[in-house]
């Protein structure tokens, strides 16, 4: 995997640091399937002393268990954490009544102003039109749809600061490229489909549940297979991805996994756990 860390991603860190003293509050956005992967370490760094949520987005494609470990270990740490999904149908109240706790030593008849940060794809805008309760922000299904920032108004008395995301400037390589690729959060050209989807399948394939939605999605031939190379073979052959001759198109067949993935249709999954006592969580 190559490094991503185009200019724009400059940007949008120099844009937070020149906006936070006029925020009270910073919703730090991540990704509930990859938690720890969908963070960016520097943005711990450069949000100290600011008050700070942790939202857990998408968790509606999570494991509820697995989601509920990482709230409680973030918690642990002093750190606050909802889980949340930014889908049409979700009801915004239980975070607006979290930030609605904070008051960072605003006057009584102040606004709230809280600022939306984030790695790309994340939810961002998605998660802004939720608490605005109208399509107040542009949304994609692609990282880096947002460009600039842009102040969105709530009433009550609350106004939040949507800003481009950021991604730590670091090689996508190892577990942590393979997340953040199954995940969506990296561009399509920074990654090789194939070994993605191979690695998704090689993950899905070592547990039960993982074993039981591939069967669901694509067919019980997949049963008892444990070679991810065979595996997307057989992907290839369910879903019709066959280049002339019938020979599978492995392109094509890996990005009907990933997308089949991302949309939770072979189940709901968190990519890796919560750091035990000893490991590092960055």
């Amino acid at each position: 995997m190559t490094t991503w860390y185009p200019g724009i991603m400059a940007r949008a860190k120099r844009l937070i640091r020149e906006n936070l003293a006029v925020v009270d509050v910073v919703v730090e956005l991540l990704d509930a399937r990859i938690p720890g992967s969908s963070r960016d370490p520097g943005l711990g760094r450069l949000l100290e002393g600011k008050a700070r949520l942790l939202v857990l987005n998408k968790a509606d494609l999570a494991d509820p268990g697995m989601t509920r470990r990482w709230v409680s270990w973030l918690a642990a740490r002093g750190e606050r954490a909802l889980a949340f999904s930014a889908t049409p149908r979700a009801s915004p109240a239980k975070l607006l009544g979290a930030l609605r706790t904070f008051d960072g030593g605003r006057r009584p008849s102040a606004s709230l102003r809280v600022m939306v940060v984030g790695t790309p794809n994340v939810g961002k805008s998605s998660l802004l039109n939720r608490l605005a309760g109208r399509a107040s922000a542009a949304t994609g299904d692609r990282p880096g749809v947002t460009r600039g920032k842009q102040w969105i108004t709530l009433a009550p008395g609350l106004e939040l600061l949507d800003l481009p995301g950021v991604l730590p400037p670091r090689a996508l390589a190892g577990e942590t490229g393979y997340r953040l690729a199954a995940a969506g959060i990296v561009p399509e050209g920074t990654y090789e489909p194939v070994l993605v989807a191979e690695w998704l399948l090689a993950w899905l394939i070592s547990r039960p549940s993982g074993q039981q939605g591939l069967q669901a999605v694509y067919g019980g031939q997949l049963a008892g297979g444990t070679d991810p190379h065979d595996l997307l073979e057989l992907v290839g052959r369910a879903r019709g991805c066959l280049a002339a001759g019938g020979k599978v198109d492995r392109e094509r067949a890996a990005a009907a996994v990933v997308k089949d993935f991302r949309d939770g249709r072979l189940g709901r999954y968190t990519l890796e756990s919560p750091p035990k006592a000893g490991e590092s969580d960055g």
